[in-house]
């Protein structure tokens, strides 16, 4: 067999069943060195050295003093001494928790060790990394649940034989990182077993099928009597009781290069590029890029990923898009900063359109910033900003009238450690009001027991408002109404002293100051008292 092809069986089994065998008689081959013999070897490594004699039945030696160098002595599992070989926790990271035999469960710590019998689970966007007795690394995925089963080393450390039960969810597992011959690692699902000597790999398991995804070497794939070989870069599924599907091809690493590599805003958004065959993207975020302990996990059908939250620091993503069978394909990384403290304040006020000449900046106050950093200019760059300044109240208003035209504003909290981001800069359009019309040139006429009067044509989308009372606080009115093209007409006034109060309107009813002036009703004609005296006169 080629060297870097390694044995992975699958095997269809019941929940819970016992592993298979990976051969008839599970075994380590050792290779004798110059000066070895049956009793020599049978004593170093056999639990009953008197069985040396058995142990020459069993390789077919005929002269147990005359052993080749180089050659394989075959030794049964069963025959050699062995010693417990607990695993180390290497990291843990959130919700991560152990139940030993007799035990209730508790959290897990790093730098602890365990042994035989104990079951591992993982929480939401939690983790847990264990070392193996070969160096082999085994990082427990969120929401996953490991239970170790044997944890044994054979022959005075010559072979560690380890056999993890994954009940659910998915593991990563660089085993046998020093290839040393003999070593033996099993991990076994409801519905099959993994077995492997020195390779990268990924195994999930769920109810009704396991996934085994090859990542470095090659793997043997085999269960109801069928056995494919998986390279590096493949993957295959095994439904429970049905032998292994044909190797496909995993998905390649989605292209990163565009995602930025300083954020200071949360939640975290990530947008990947499309992916033909895609059809969900995975995400994991860590402290670094060994993903021994995994922060946050997030999953999506779309190709973007969000993340709630984290603490400002320097963190790595890794993306994976999985296929219609549920295999995840390549890994890409992605290093980036997070910057987004203090939290930037939400804006308030004003809106979208402003018509007062010194608008209020107001934004909602932040717990824990001790100030703010407030600018306003004409561009959203804030190349030559109006307005730069500190205060410790929540909002500002600028010193001078703005001129009509669009602005734009931005806040950034201040604590100890100086400024945090900005918020996304605000655009508003400074669109002043109507001014007061000119009333002065209006010529008001008295006649037919009514009033006319004609002012200058309102400007293009504006019109009047028009009031006519006895009283300069309009509480008397006479007469109201509007005009589009300043003319105005009202029916029964009389002749007396009258206020009209006037101010221009825009369409959506916004309006302008009013302006007032005092109509003086004029003197009453004589004619009248001539014709009186007419008939004295004559």
């Amino acid at each position: 067999m080629h060297a870097r092809f390694l044995a992975l069986l699958l095997l269809a089994l019941p929940a819970f069943a016992a592993p298979p065998a990976v051969s008839d008689v599970p075994e380590w081959r050792y290779t004798l060195r110059p000066g070895d013999t049956l009793i020599g070897v049978s004593a170093r490594y056999l639990a009953r050295p008197q069985d040396w004699p058995r142990l020459q039945r069993f390789n077919g030696i005929a002269d147990p003093y005359r052993l080749v160098p180089g050659n394989a002595l075959r030794i049964p599992l069963a025959w050699l001494r062995h010693e417990p070989a607990p695993a180390q926790v290497v990291a843990v990271s959130g919700d991560a928790r152990v139940t030993l035999p007799g035990a209730v469960e508790r959290p897990v710590a790093a730098g602890e060790t365990l042994g035989a019998g104990a079951v591992l689970a993982a929480g939401a966007n939690s983790s847990t990394t264990l070392r193996l007795a070969d160096g082999s690394l085994l990082v427990l995925q969120p929401g996953a649940q490991l239970a170790l089963d044997t944890l044994s080393v054979y022959a005075g450390g010559g072979m560690v034989d380890s056999r993890l039960r994954l009940q659910h969810g998915r593991i990563e597992v660089g085993a046998n990182p020093r290839r040393a011959p003999g070593n033996r690692l099993q991990v076994i699902t409801p519905s099959a077993v993994a077995a492997v000597r020195g390779t990268r790999f990924r195994v999930a398991a769920d109810a009704d099928a396991t996934r085994e995804e090859t990542l470095e070497g090659a793997v043997g794939l085999a269960a109801a009597g069928r056995e494919v070989r998986v390279d590096a870069g493949h993957g295959s599924l095994v439904a429970a009781g049905q032998s292994p599907q044909s190797p496909v091809a995993l998905l390649h690493a989605p292209n990163l290069a565009e995602l930025p590599r300083r954020i200071d805003t949360l939640p975290l958004r990530f947008v990947l590029p499309a992916q033909a065959g895609a059809v969900a993207w995975q995400g994991q975020i860590a402290p670094d890029a060994m993903f021994e302990r995994i922060l946050l996990e997030q999953a999506n059908t779309a190709p973007h990923l969000s993340f709630s939250d984290l603490p400002d620091g320097h963190y790595t993503l890794r993306v994976r898009a999985s296929d219609a069978l549920g295999l995840h394909g390549m890994d890409a990384v992605h290093a980036f900063e997070l910057d987004a403290r203090p939290f930037a304040p939400l804006a308030v006020a004003p809106g979208a359109r402003v018509r007062a000449p010194r608008p209020v900046l107001q934004w909602s106050p932040v717990v824990g910033a001790d100030a703010y950093r407030v600018e306003l200019g004409r561009d959203a760059g804030f190349a030559e900003p109006l307005l730069a300044t500190r205060t410790t109240d929540s909002r500002q208003q600028p010193e001078k009238d703005l001129q009509p035209g669009a602005y734009y504003w931005r806040v950034a909290s201040v604590d100890t450690d100086g400024p945090g981001p900005f918020m996304p800069p605000q655009r508003f359009v400074y669109d002043p009001l109507p001014g007061a019309p000119e009333l002065a040139q209006a010529a008001p006429l008295f006649a037919d027991g009514g009033l006319t009067l004609a002012l200058p044509p309102p400007p293009a989308g504006l019109l009047y408002e028009l009031v006519l009372s006895t009283d300069a606080g309009r509480r008397e009115v006479v007469w109201q109404g509007t005009s589009a093209d300043g003319q105005m007409r009202a029916a029964r006034v009389e002749r007396v002293d009258h206020y009209l109060a006037a101010r221009l309107v825009e369409t959506d009813g916004t309006a302008g100051p009013w302006a007032t002036r005092v109509i003086e009703a004029p003197p009453a004609p004589r004619w009248p008292v001539l014709l009186l005296l007419l008939p004295l006169l004559l």
